[in-house]
């Protein structure tokens, strides 16, 4: 540690002395260097020798201006320096010991570090090597994040100091005011769920992306997840609805596959909507019933299917259901997959009108709640052999969605706060 008096200047001539002598000591290895990798390496690691060295003097300065600012005790007393103690602190630099007086009031005996207020920082780790850590751990799998840190960053972090991080940053969900981009225009809504391994049991973690739907293109996406049941899922996605502007959108889709949960949660929430029943999944109803007709996988099976479904996307679902019933009077069928189908489309006939929601600029899938289902859900939560406690779960849920939906700052801020 490099020792600092009361001004600072005889730290900050002790500190320019050492840049100096590091700055040589890696000029003199870049002239001997085998290669751009080795030179690179070595210019990485001076620079963390010496903004650790750099760090450690200025925030050691600043503690000795905070601690001679203000000696007075909440109660009104004077407080005493009892003693020096000395607090390391693992920073993205490494590691920094600080040294801060501890100090008693002579009048009510409390105790305080007056310097760990202006730190802020929680415990033995910086609260940017944190955030570096709940971010690598929201995008990667935890041995990698920590891999990733060690390999680039010079970090050694153990596996169980990464996890308690996730769960203090992720703990809470954000309680947000407004959104960076309110809807006014066009708000879509996707909804879908994806399967999770939690406590023990496979759960749907259901999942909706909210976005802007500009010139046939989505843009400003957010998305929220939970795997609670389909009715205490509306509170999240009403509130998420809330935020992106949804009773100030001139016009709202709900884009879904035939879910009954869904459409009662649509009709709940979003009852002026326009709902559009995704096109892949009625026409995955089209391959099943076409198999029932001649087969799988037969050139005649895939030619009825590619006119049924140019007969759908064109709007003619109806017909569709009338040859549907027909054929089901005249082919053995015991799963009663051709009926099924027929209901199926009468069912959803008000969200099969494909020519008009095209015609009026709206999509007719739901690709981006499936590919939220895989990437949000799916690369994070289901990897081989992937097991969950809810707690973790859903800290790193928490996380993932804040990264995925543009919010990361805004978790950033929430922990500040709380520090």
């Amino acid at each position: 540690m490099i020792p600092c008096n009361a001004d600072g200047s005889r730290l900050l001539a002790r500190l320019e002395e050492l840049v100096v002598a590091e700055v040589r000591s890696v000029w003199k290895a870049l002239q001997g260097a085998a290669s751009g990798e080795a030179a690179e390496k070595a210019v990485v690691e001076w620079s963390r020798k010496v903004g650790r060295a750099v760090l450690e003097a200025g925030v050691q300065a600043r503690i000795e201006m905070v601690q001679q600012e203000d000696s007075a005790c909440p109660c009104g007393g004077k407080s005493r320096v009892h003693s020096h103690r000395c607090r390391t602190v693992l920073t993205l630099l490494g590691a920094v010991p600080l040294t801060r007086q501890y100090r008693q009031c002579r009048e009510c005996g409390r105790r305080s570090f007056p310097a760990d207020g202006w730190l802020g920082w929680e415990g033995a780790f910086s609260g940017r090597l944190e955030e570096a850590v709940a971010w690598s751990v929201a995008a990667l799998p935890y041995r990698a994040a920590l891999e990733g840190l060690r390999r680039f960053c010079g970090i050694e972090l153990s596996l169980s100091a990464a996890q308690e991080m996730a769960g203090r940053w992720g703990g809470g969900r954000l309680e947000l005011a407004g959104y960076e981009e309110p809807v006014k225009g066009r708000l879509g809504v996707e909804i879908d769920g994806a399967m999770a391994h939690i406590d023990g049991e496979w759960r749907e973690v259901k999942l909706a992306s909210f976005l802007c739907w500009r010139a046939g293109k989505a843009d400003a996406i957010s998305y929220v997840a939970d795997w609670l049941n389909s009715e205490e899922f509306r509170e999240p996605l009403w509130r998420e609805a809330l935020v992106r502007g949804a009773p100030e959108a001139r016009e709202v889709a709900v884009v879904a596959d035939g879910a009954a949960w869904i459409w009662q949660t649509a009709n709940t929430l979003f009852p002026r909507a326009t709902e559009i029943l995704d096109f892949y999944h009625a026409s995955e109803h089209l391959w099943q019933a076409g198999r029932v007709v001649h087969g799988e996988a037969t050139p005649q099976t895939q030619a009825l299917v590619k006119r049924w479904k140019a007969a759908l996307r064109q709007g003619f679902s109806e017909g569709l259901e009338e040859e549907l019933r027909e054929l089901a009077g005249q082919i053995r069928d015991p799963q009663e997959v051709l009926r099924k189908t027929a209901d199926y489309l009468d069912h959803h006939q008000a969200r099969l009108r494909y020519p008009l929601f095209r015609q009026a600029g709206w999509p007719i899938g739901s690709g981006i709640v499936e590919g939220g289902c895989k990437h949000v859900i799916g690369l994070r939560f289901k990897r081989n052999s992937a097991r969950w406690k809810k707690p973790g779960f859903r800290a790193i849920l928490h996380l993932r969605l804040d990264l995925l939906s543009n919010r990361w700052d805004k978790r950033c801020e929430l922990m500040r706060k709380a520090a």
